[in-house]
């Protein structure tokens, strides 16, 4: 039987092969189909995100270095949506940028404070600390994904 982990490790690449074939093709000529796209797999990452985040909830105290691995991976993957949609709003306006700018610092401030958290948990913490790291990430996924929904 395959492992949470692994579980976990498939569902990213799955994501990968689905978002790939969308800008497949793609054009200056068909920006508006391309932004579409990128709307519609922000979407689509965010649903699959959170519901991977369900799945984290179940990492117990001895599967700590798992945990962090796991949000470091998140951390990363969220970084290049940011970059991807913070692209994408400089041709919206200044005020987008510096918003969605803004948003990312609070969001990315909070989740790092919360990983250092759980990097000192211990046994009786690691519940609140897991839950408050996990809550950090799907507002730093909220963060872009409101930007990204709002232009």
């Amino acid at each position: 039987m395959l492992n949470k982990n692994m579980l976990m490790i498939g569902t990213v690449l799955m994501s990968v092969s689905v978002m790939a074939p969308a800008y497949a093709g793609s054009d200056a000529s068909n920006t508006m189909a391309t932004d579409d796209a990128v709307e519609s797999d922000v979407n689509k990452l965010g649903n699959e995100i959170a519901a991977q985040y369900e799945e984290a909830k179940d990492f117990t105290f001895e599967q700590k270095e798992d945990f962090l691995a796991w949000v470091d991976n998140k951390s990363e993957q969220l970084g290049d949506q940011y970059d991807d949609v913070s692209a994408q709003v400089e041709n919206d306006s200044e005020e987008a940028v510096e918003e969605l700018a803004a948003a990312w610092d609070s969001a990315s401030d909070e989740l790092s404070d919360a990983l250092e958290d759980a990097k000192e948990a211990s046994a009786d913490t690691w519940e609140d600390v897991k839950a408050n790291t996990v809550s950090a990430l799907e507002d730093a996924q909220k963060a872009i994904s409101d930007k990204q929904s709002a232009e």
